[in-house]
């Protein structure tokens, strides 16, 4: 069996696998390697060898292109690892460990740049400077209470440590307000367009209409007159009333549509201080440690392919929906929708494309409308 335990010591059981094992067997002996107990299991063929014997067997398996397995004494299969080997294996692991001791950027995110440079130079008086030992980085509820106490603006003060890059959240405290704090006249809200009412998302007032209810531009919407009995209390209205409009959109864009697909970064060194820049913000120039920073920079930018694409009658509609669907999302105020849409006319050109689409949208129509005397 070939578990069975090797009589001699510094000797190996191996195991051959392949449509050459019996030349791989033939070519060994005739090199002079000392092979014994030959036998064959199956497809498979076993022998032992001296362990001294081992480069010449591997350098034949790369020759005869077979299988190897290798059993040691006790029928385990072992690894066999030189000095070389093992020294190159733990010079590669080296490095990185020792370096991974180690602090190597400072940075400070957030805020305005006059109080980056002002943490910055505080944490240069402190003794935080790359390089510097992951030991020597103080607890960060020292670190937040004296950058608070050294700067009253800031609100709260994080530190994240990820590998060799330390990295100061400074968040600064929101401003006082400088208005007069009056307040509005109390007022009623009104249809600021033609639409069918939806729904009330009112905070005080009384509901004027009701829902599925169309209403003209100017109509009370919800009134800020609160009647109770034979008293009326002026309260204000206020909320959002939203209601559904048809609007329609003409264009008129080129046939051929160009535009940018993000492919990736990339990354440039250059030997130096680079003061390369991006006339469209692509350009972000990457710290160093000061070590490094006057004689290497590293610059990130974005990989940005130029692509076209026709519009035919075949393919056009849904991206033309999609470029003015998008276009009319912006132009729109927050929390609104476009709840439908319908193509009412294309025409295509040779250089371009021009037609009518109607919108469903669905939107906060409510705006204030002062109370008239008298009411």
């Amino acid at each position: 069996m070939r578990t069975d335990v090797l009589r001699r010591p510094g000797r190996i059981l191996v195991e051959v696998r392949g449509d050459h094992a019996d030349a791989f067997l033939s070519d060994a002996a005739a090199r002079g390697i000392g092979v014994r107990n030959v036998r064959r299991e199956e497809e498979v063929l076993l022998f032992s060898a001296r362990k001294a014997d081992m480069p010449a067997l591997r350098k034949l398996r790369r020759r005869h292109r077979v299988r190897l397995r290798l059993f040691g004494e006790s029928g385990h299969m072992e690894r066999f690892l030189s000095w070389q080997s093992l020294s190159g294996f733990v010079l590669f692991l080296l490095p990185p460990l020792i370096l991974s001791m180690f602090i190597w950027t400072v940075d400070v995110a957030g805020g305005v740049p006059e109080r980056e440079e002002r943490i910055s130079e505080w944490l240069g008086k402190q003794g935080m400077t790359a390089p510097m030992r992951m030991g020597q980085v103080p607890d960060e509820g020292k670190i937040r209470n004296a950058l608070m106490s050294a700067d009253p603006g800031l609100a709260w003060v994080r530190v994240e440590l990820r590998g060799g890059r330390l990295t100061v959240h400074a968040i600064e405290a929101p401003k006082a307000g400088t208005g007069s704090g009056q307040k509005e006249a109390p007022a009623h809200l009104a249809a600021s367009r033609r639409a069918v009412v939806t729904r009330f998302e009112l905070t005080s007032g009384v509901r004027n209409v009701l829902p599925n209810t169309t209403v003209e531009k100017g109509d009370i919407l919800a009134s800020g007159i609160v009647t109770q009995g034979d008293k009326s209390v002026m309260t204000g209205a206020e909320g959002k009333v939203y209601g559904d409009y048809f609007q329609e959109m003409h264009f008129s864009i080129p046939a051929r549509v160009r535009y940018s697909q993000l492919n990736g970064r990339e990354f440039k060194i250059a030997l130096g201080e680079s003061r390369e820049k991006s006339a469209d913000g692509n350009w972000r120039q990457l710290r160093l440690p000061r070590p490094l920073s006057g004689m290497l920079s590293i610059g990130e930018t974005s990989a940005v392919r130029q692509r076209s694409f026709q519009l035919e009658e075949e393919n056009g509609e849904e991206l033309i929906l999609g470029i003015l669907r998008e276009k009319l999302r912006r132009s729109l105020t927050p929390g609104a929708k476009v709840k439908d849409e319908k193509i009412l006319r294309v025409d295509y050109d040779n250089d371009k494309v021009e037609g009518t689409i109607l919108f469903l949208i669905n939107e906060n129509i409510a705006v204030r409308k002062q109370v008239a005397q008298g009411d």
